[in-house]
Protein backbone atom coordinates (compact mmCIF):
# COMPACT_ATOMS: atom_id res chain seq x y z
CA UNK A 1 0.00 0.00 0.00
CA UNK A 2 2.82 2.62 0.52
CA UNK A 3 4.15 1.55 -2.58
CA UNK A 4 1.33 2.28 -3.97
CA UNK A 5 0.88 5.93 -2.05
CA UNK A 6 4.60 6.75 -3.11
CA UNK A 7 4.50 6.26 -6.36
CA UNK A 8 0.95 7.99 -7.44
CA UNK A 9 2.72 11.44 -5.47
CA UNK A 10 3.93 12.95 -8.92
CA UNK A 11 6.26 15.75 -9.54
CA UNK A 12 3.64 18.54 -9.04
CA UNK A 13 2.27 17.80 -6.05
CA UNK A 14 6.29 17.50 -4.45
CA UNK A 15 6.65 20.88 -6.42
CA UNK A 16 3.97 22.93 -4.87
CA UNK A 17 4.58 21.43 -1.62
CA UNK A 18 8.34 23.32 -1.93
CA UNK A 19 6.12 26.33 -2.56
CA UNK A 20 4.38 26.10 1.15
CA UNK A 21 7.50 25.12 3.20
CA UNK A 22 8.70 28.35 2.62
CA UNK A 23 5.53 30.29 2.80
CA UNK A 24 3.91 31.41 6.45
CA UNK A 25 0.97 30.94 5.07
CA UNK A 26 -1.18 29.02 7.17
CA UNK A 27 -4.43 28.36 5.08
CA UNK A 28 -2.10 27.72 2.01
CA UNK A 29 -1.01 24.94 4.06
CA UNK A 30 -4.32 23.66 4.99
CA UNK A 31 -5.20 23.98 0.98
CA UNK A 32 -2.84 21.71 0.30
CA UNK A 33 -3.53 19.05 2.59
CA UNK A 34 -7.14 19.51 1.61
CA UNK A 35 -5.83 18.75 -2.21
CA UNK A 36 -3.18 15.99 -1.59
CA UNK A 37 -5.70 14.02 1.13
CA UNK A 38 -8.57 14.57 -1.90
CA UNK A 39 -6.10 12.94 -4.67
CA UNK A 40 -5.07 10.24 -2.51
CA UNK A 41 -8.83 9.46 -1.88
CA UNK A 42 -9.92 9.34 -5.20
CA UNK A 43 -6.99 7.03 -6.17
CA UNK A 44 -8.17 4.96 -3.35
CA UNK A 45 -11.23 4.67 -4.80
CA UNK A 46 -10.09 3.58 -8.50
CA UNK A 47 -7.83 0.60 -5.98
CA UNK A 48 -11.23 -0.33 -4.40
CA UNK A 49 -12.95 -0.96 -7.32
CA UNK A 50 -9.67 -2.88 -9.02
CA UNK A 51 -9.83 -5.21 -5.87
CA UNK A 52 -13.24 -5.86 -5.87
CA UNK A 53 -12.91 -6.85 -9.43
CA UNK A 54 -10.08 -9.48 -8.20
CA UNK A 55 -11.96 -10.70 -5.25
CA UNK A 56 -9.27 -10.22 -2.80
CA UNK A 57 -11.19 -9.13 0.14
CA UNK A 58 -8.55 -8.80 2.74
CA UNK A 59 -7.15 -5.79 0.87
CA UNK A 60 -10.70 -4.72 0.03
CA UNK A 61 -11.81 -4.14 3.57
CA UNK A 62 -8.38 -2.32 4.19
CA UNK A 63 -8.72 0.29 0.93
CA UNK A 64 -12.20 0.34 2.09
CA UNK A 65 -10.93 1.76 5.58
CA UNK A 66 -8.45 3.97 4.54
CA UNK A 67 -11.10 5.51 1.90
CA UNK A 68 -13.54 6.13 4.70
CA UNK A 69 -10.43 7.66 6.95
CA UNK A 70 -9.64 9.88 4.17
CA UNK A 71 -13.27 11.26 3.77
CA UNK A 72 -13.63 12.16 7.10
CA UNK A 73 -9.91 14.00 7.47
CA UNK A 74 -11.62 15.94 4.18
CA UNK A 75 -14.45 17.11 5.83
CA UNK A 76 -12.74 18.25 8.76
CA UNK A 77 -10.01 19.94 6.68
CA UNK A 78 -12.69 21.58 4.65
CA UNK A 79 -14.51 23.08 8.13
CA UNK A 80 -11.14 24.29 8.96
CA UNK A 81 -10.22 25.75 5.68
CA UNK A 82 -13.94 27.97 5.86
CA UNK A 83 -13.07 29.13 9.37
CA UNK A 84 -9.73 30.33 8.45
CA UNK A 85 -10.85 32.13 4.97
CA UNK A 86 -13.27 33.95 7.19
CA UNK A 87 -10.71 35.21 9.85
CA UNK A 88 -8.11 36.27 7.15
CA UNK A 89 -8.06 39.78 6.64
CA UNK A 90 -6.63 41.58 2.89
CA UNK A 91 -4.67 44.09 1.74
CA UNK A 92 -5.77 46.79 -0.40
CA UNK A 93 -5.13 46.81 -4.21
CA UNK A 94 -3.85 49.47 -5.90
CA UNK A 95 -5.82 49.14 -9.44
CA UNK A 96 -3.48 52.10 -11.21
CA UNK A 97 -0.60 48.96 -10.83
CA UNK A 98 -2.72 46.68 -12.58
CA UNK A 99 -3.83 46.46 -15.64
CA UNK A 100 -4.45 44.18 -18.64
CA UNK A 101 -2.58 44.46 -21.91
CA UNK A 102 -4.58 45.55 -24.75
CA UNK A 103 -5.57 42.77 -27.07
CA UNK A 104 -7.15 42.25 -30.36
CA UNK A 105 -10.42 40.77 -30.80
CA UNK A 106 -11.18 39.47 -34.57
CA UNK A 107 -14.42 39.13 -35.64
CA UNK A 108 -15.56 35.71 -36.53
CA UNK A 109 -16.73 34.22 -39.64
CA UNK A 110 -20.41 33.16 -39.67
CA UNK A 111 -20.25 29.46 -40.73
CA UNK A 112 -16.16 28.91 -39.83
CA UNK A 113 -16.18 26.13 -37.07
CA UNK A 114 -14.10 27.24 -34.39
CA UNK A 115 -13.38 24.91 -30.99
CA UNK A 116 -11.67 26.81 -28.09
CA UNK A 117 -10.28 24.04 -25.98
CA UNK A 118 -9.27 25.17 -22.30
CA UNK A 119 -7.87 23.52 -19.25
CA UNK A 120 -8.14 24.33 -15.81
CA UNK A 121 -5.61 24.02 -12.36
CA UNK A 122 -2.29 23.48 -14.17
CA UNK A 123 0.51 23.11 -14.99
CA UNK A 124 1.49 19.84 -13.98
CA UNK A 125 3.14 16.90 -15.99
CA UNK A 126 -0.41 16.79 -16.94
CA UNK A 127 0.39 19.75 -19.16
CA UNK A 128 3.08 18.32 -20.88
CA UNK A 129 1.27 15.48 -22.22
CA UNK A 130 -1.58 17.52 -23.58
CA UNK A 131 0.95 19.43 -24.93
CA UNK A 132 2.14 16.53 -26.87
CA UNK A 133 -1.14 15.86 -28.17
CA UNK A 134 -2.29 19.50 -29.24
CA UNK A 135 0.91 19.18 -31.01
CA UNK A 136 0.53 15.70 -32.76
CA UNK A 137 -3.04 16.75 -33.66
CA UNK A 138 -1.93 20.71 -34.59
CA UNK A 139 -4.52 22.15 -32.40
CA UNK A 140 -4.69 25.32 -30.04
CA UNK A 141 -5.53 25.61 -26.72
CA UNK A 142 -5.54 28.23 -23.92
CA UNK A 143 -4.31 27.13 -20.10
CA UNK A 144 -5.85 28.87 -16.87
CA UNK A 145 -2.89 28.66 -14.47
CA UNK A 146 -2.94 28.27 -10.69
CA UNK A 147 -0.19 30.14 -8.90
CA UNK A 148 0.48 27.10 -6.45
CA UNK A 149 1.42 25.79 -9.25
CA UNK A 150 4.24 27.61 -10.85
CA UNK A 151 7.44 26.80 -9.23
CA UNK A 152 10.29 26.41 -11.11
CA UNK A 153 10.10 23.10 -11.83
CA UNK A 154 7.44 23.92 -14.09
CA UNK A 155 8.69 26.74 -16.09
CA UNK A 156 9.41 25.04 -19.28
CA UNK A 157 5.95 23.94 -19.36
CA UNK A 158 5.08 27.79 -19.47
CA UNK A 159 7.71 28.38 -21.73
CA UNK A 160 6.64 25.62 -23.96
CA UNK A 161 2.93 26.64 -24.30
CA UNK A 162 3.79 30.11 -25.62
CA UNK A 163 6.02 28.83 -27.51
CA UNK A 164 3.95 26.38 -29.25
CA UNK A 165 1.16 29.10 -30.41
CA UNK A 166 -1.27 28.43 -26.92
CA UNK A 167 -2.50 30.77 -24.67
CA UNK A 168 -2.58 31.67 -20.92
CA UNK A 169 -4.86 32.71 -18.56
CA UNK A 170 -5.50 33.70 -14.94
CA UNK A 171 -7.04 31.20 -12.86
CA UNK A 172 -6.28 31.96 -9.33
CA UNK A 173 -3.04 32.03 -7.18
CA UNK A 174 -4.71 30.15 -4.50
CA UNK A 175 -7.74 28.08 -5.48
CA UNK A 176 -9.59 27.74 -2.20
CA UNK A 177 -13.13 29.21 -2.74
CA UNK A 178 -13.76 31.08 0.24
CA UNK A 179 -10.47 33.01 0.34
CA UNK A 180 -10.91 33.99 -3.25
CA UNK A 181 -14.20 35.33 -2.84
CA UNK A 182 -14.38 36.44 1.01
CA UNK A 183 -14.36 39.66 -0.79
CA UNK A 184 -13.68 41.71 -3.74
CA UNK A 185 -10.53 42.93 -2.19
CA UNK A 186 -9.81 39.35 -1.51
CA UNK A 187 -10.16 38.22 -5.27
CA UNK A 188 -8.38 41.49 -6.74
CA UNK A 189 -5.28 41.13 -4.97
CA UNK A 190 -5.17 37.45 -6.08
CA UNK A 191 -5.34 38.26 -9.49
CA UNK A 192 -2.58 40.58 -9.58
CA UNK A 193 -0.76 38.27 -7.00
CA UNK A 194 -0.96 35.77 -9.71
CA UNK A 195 -0.24 38.83 -12.54
CA UNK A 196 2.51 39.97 -11.44
CA UNK A 197 3.99 36.18 -11.06
CA UNK A 198 3.55 35.44 -14.64
CA UNK A 199 5.08 38.72 -15.94
CA UNK A 200 7.86 39.31 -13.60
CA UNK A 201 8.75 35.68 -13.47
CA UNK A 202 7.89 34.32 -17.01
CA UNK A 203 7.86 36.89 -18.99
CA UNK A 204 3.70 36.27 -19.75
CA UNK A 205 1.25 39.49 -20.15
CA UNK A 206 -2.07 37.99 -20.22
CA UNK A 207 -5.53 39.52 -20.72
CA UNK A 208 -7.66 36.27 -20.23
CA UNK A 209 -8.99 35.51 -16.68
CA UNK A 210 -11.43 32.74 -16.12
CA UNK A 211 -12.96 32.75 -11.83
CA UNK A 212 -12.38 29.57 -10.07
CA UNK A 213 -15.83 27.73 -10.80
CA UNK A 214 -17.09 29.96 -13.28
CA UNK A 215 -18.24 33.54 -13.27
CA UNK A 216 -21.87 32.22 -11.36
CA UNK A 217 -19.48 30.35 -8.95
CA UNK A 218 -21.95 29.95 -5.93
CA UNK A 219 -19.15 31.09 -3.63
CA UNK A 220 -19.31 34.32 -4.88
CA UNK A 221 -23.09 34.69 -3.64
CA UNK A 222 -24.63 36.28 -6.87
CA UNK A 223 -21.64 39.16 -7.21
CA UNK A 224 -20.80 37.48 -10.17
CA UNK A 225 -21.95 40.33 -12.55
CA UNK A 226 -19.69 43.26 -10.32
CA UNK A 227 -16.87 41.02 -10.05
CA UNK A 228 -16.57 40.11 -13.70
CA UNK A 229 -17.36 44.25 -13.87
CA UNK A 230 -14.50 44.98 -11.48
CA UNK A 231 -11.62 43.10 -14.07
CA UNK A 232 -13.39 44.32 -17.45
CA UNK A 233 -12.66 47.90 -15.94
CA UNK A 234 -9.20 46.76 -15.63
CA UNK A 235 -8.77 45.48 -19.35
CA UNK A 236 -9.24 41.59 -18.51
CA UNK A 237 -11.69 39.61 -20.44
CA UNK A 238 -13.83 36.87 -18.89
CA UNK A 239 -14.01 33.78 -20.39
CA UNK A 240 -16.46 30.93 -18.86
CA UNK A 241 -17.60 27.93 -20.84
CA UNK A 242 -20.60 26.95 -22.69
CA UNK A 243 -18.96 22.85 -22.98
CA UNK A 244 -17.45 20.90 -19.98
CA UNK A 245 -15.81 17.58 -19.84
CA UNK A 246 -16.66 17.12 -16.11
CA UNK A 247 -13.47 15.95 -15.71
CA UNK A 248 -12.76 17.49 -12.12
CA UNK A 249 -16.33 15.75 -10.68
CA UNK A 250 -16.61 12.27 -8.75
CA UNK A 251 -14.58 10.04 -10.68
CA UNK A 252 -14.25 10.56 -14.52
CA UNK A 253 -13.46 7.79 -17.11
CA UNK A 254 -12.24 8.66 -20.62
CA UNK A 255 -15.62 7.45 -21.74
CA UNK A 256 -17.36 9.95 -19.60
CA UNK A 257 -15.83 12.75 -20.20
CA UNK A 258 -16.24 12.09 -23.83
CA UNK A 259 -19.83 11.91 -23.36
CA UNK A 260 -20.00 15.17 -21.84
CA UNK A 261 -18.58 16.96 -24.67
CA UNK A 262 -20.32 15.33 -27.16
CA UNK A 263 -23.71 15.84 -25.59
CA UNK A 264 -23.25 19.64 -26.13
CA UNK A 265 -20.35 20.65 -28.01
CA UNK A 266 -22.08 20.14 -31.75
CA UNK A 267 -24.71 22.93 -30.70
CA UNK A 268 -22.12 25.65 -31.05
CA UNK A 269 -19.96 27.11 -34.10
CA UNK A 270 -17.92 28.05 -31.77
CA UNK A 271 -17.71 26.84 -28.48
CA UNK A 272 -15.61 26.95 -25.63
CA UNK A 273 -14.61 23.84 -23.88
CA UNK A 274 -13.87 23.29 -19.65
CA UNK A 275 -11.33 20.62 -19.08
CA UNK A 276 -8.31 20.28 -16.63
CA UNK A 277 -4.51 19.41 -16.64
CA UNK A 278 -4.11 19.45 -12.87
CA UNK A 279 -1.96 16.44 -11.75
CA UNK A 280 -5.41 14.39 -11.25
CA UNK A 281 -6.75 14.74 -14.87
CA UNK A 282 -5.27 11.42 -15.99
CA UNK A 283 -8.25 10.40 -17.38
CA UNK A 284 -8.46 13.66 -19.44
CA UNK A 285 -5.29 13.43 -21.12
CA UNK A 286 -6.55 9.91 -22.43
CA UNK A 287 -9.81 11.20 -23.42
CA UNK A 288 -8.30 14.21 -25.28
CA UNK A 289 -7.40 12.68 -28.97
CA UNK A 290 -10.65 10.93 -29.02
CA UNK A 291 -12.05 14.52 -28.67
CA UNK A 292 -9.92 15.97 -30.94
CA UNK A 293 -10.43 13.49 -34.07
CA UNK A 294 -14.65 13.65 -33.67
CA UNK A 295 -14.17 17.45 -33.69
CA UNK A 296 -12.08 17.15 -36.53
CA UNK A 297 -14.01 14.65 -38.52
CA UNK A 298 -17.03 17.37 -38.03
CA UNK A 299 -14.98 19.71 -39.78
CA UNK A 300 -13.90 22.21 -36.33
CA UNK A 301 -10.55 24.19 -36.10
CA UNK A 302 -8.76 24.54 -32.76
CA UNK A 303 -7.86 28.20 -31.74
CA UNK A 304 -6.56 29.87 -28.07
CA UNK A 305 -8.74 32.42 -26.62
CA UNK A 306 -6.19 35.13 -27.52
CA UNK A 307 -8.46 36.87 -30.24
CA UNK A 308 -11.58 35.74 -29.42
CA UNK A 309 -14.54 37.99 -27.48
CA UNK A 310 -15.10 37.04 -23.80
CA UNK A 311 -17.50 34.64 -23.09
CA UNK A 312 -19.50 35.09 -19.87
CA UNK A 313 -21.98 32.89 -18.13
CA UNK A 314 -25.94 34.85 -18.83
CA UNK A 315 -26.38 35.72 -15.45
CA UNK A 316 -22.72 37.26 -14.68
CA UNK A 317 -23.29 39.47 -18.12
CA UNK A 318 -24.22 43.48 -17.16
CA UNK A 319 -27.47 44.95 -17.23
CA UNK A 320 -27.51 47.01 -20.61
Amino acid sequence: MSNFILQKINKNVICYFKNILFSQDILKAKSFLYYALNFLYFKFIRLEKEMRKIKNMKKHFVVVVASICLLLLLIILEIFLKRASLIETSGTVSKEEFFAPKREVYLLKEGEKICYLTFDDGPSENTIKILDILKEYDAKATFFVIGNCLCEENKPILERIMAEGHAVGLHAYNHVYEKFYNSETSFLEDYKKLYEILKEEYGIETALFRFPGGSACKFNYGKGCEYVNQMQQLGFACFDWNVTGEDSVGNPTVESIQKNVFERVFQYEKPVVLLHDSCIADMTVNALPGILEKLKEQGYQFASLEHRKEYVFSKSRKMQ
